[in-house]
């Protein structure tokens, strides 16, 4: 079965807390898969879990190591999920504000569906920003990407594989930055890259991809 987005849901938080939570989309398919981005605004925090109200298995696909920017950025998963998911909950190790966004996608392996993972950052403000590149190891995978900056303005710019931004959290405040997650399914095995995030100041980012079948 070819892997399709379904539909998405984001949200920023705006007031830091130890623990976040976002509504899914109205409609949510039994069988489908959740990806999660999460972006702290604070180096110092992590995630420690993600769970829903009804019980889906969550786990870490990837997470920013260091050197770490201003804030972090991570990717979640949850394969085969019940159609009665309304709400995801993240818990981190500390308060801290930040963003968060939860995309659907239909099928998405429900057994090993993880595939190869990369993560990037610059700590040292640029204007210029790329994440680092993965190769999948197999033909229609899909590449799915979560971008953190530390300044509102900026501006995705498409690089390898002409990936297309699927949600965003919009412009926010400068100390809990944009969020955009973007995806690509490739038709072949090959390279592929989250978009360019140029700024209109020079900022910090905070980058992390994985694949998944």
């Amino acid at each position: 079965m070819a892997i399709t987005f379904i539909n998405s849901t984001a949200l920023r938080i705006l007031a830091s807390a130890s623990t976040w939570s976002i509504p899914t989309h109205s409609s949510v398919e039994g069988g489908a898969a959740f990806i999660v981005g999460i972006g702290s605004a604070s180096s110092a925090v992590t995630v420690s879990a993600v769970t829903d109200n009804v019980g889906n298995s969550y786990a870490l696909a990837v997470a920013r190591g260091t050197p770490k920017p201003a804030a972090g950025a991570e990717l979640w998963y949850a394969t085969n999920i019940s159609s009665g998911s309304t709400r995801v909950s993240v818990g981190l190790s500390g308060a801290s504000s930040g963003s968060l966004a939860v995309g659907q996608w239909r099928g998405i392996s429900t057994g090993g569906a993880l595939d190869v993972t990369g993560s990037s950052a610059i700590t040292a403000k640029s204007t210029v920003h790329s994440a680092s590149k993965i190769t999948p190891s197999t033909a229609d995978a899909v590449v799915i990407a979560f971008s953190r900056a530390d300044q509102s303005s900026i501006s995705p710019t498409a690089l390898d594989g002409g990936m297309l931004s699927w949600v965003s959290t919009g412009a926010a405040l400068r100390t809990i930055g944009s969020y955009i997650i973007q995806t690509a399914v490739s038709t072949a095995t090959g390279q592929w890259r989250t978009a360019a995030v140029t700024s209109t100041g020079p900022c910090q980012h905070a980058s992390v991809i994985a694949a998944f079948f």
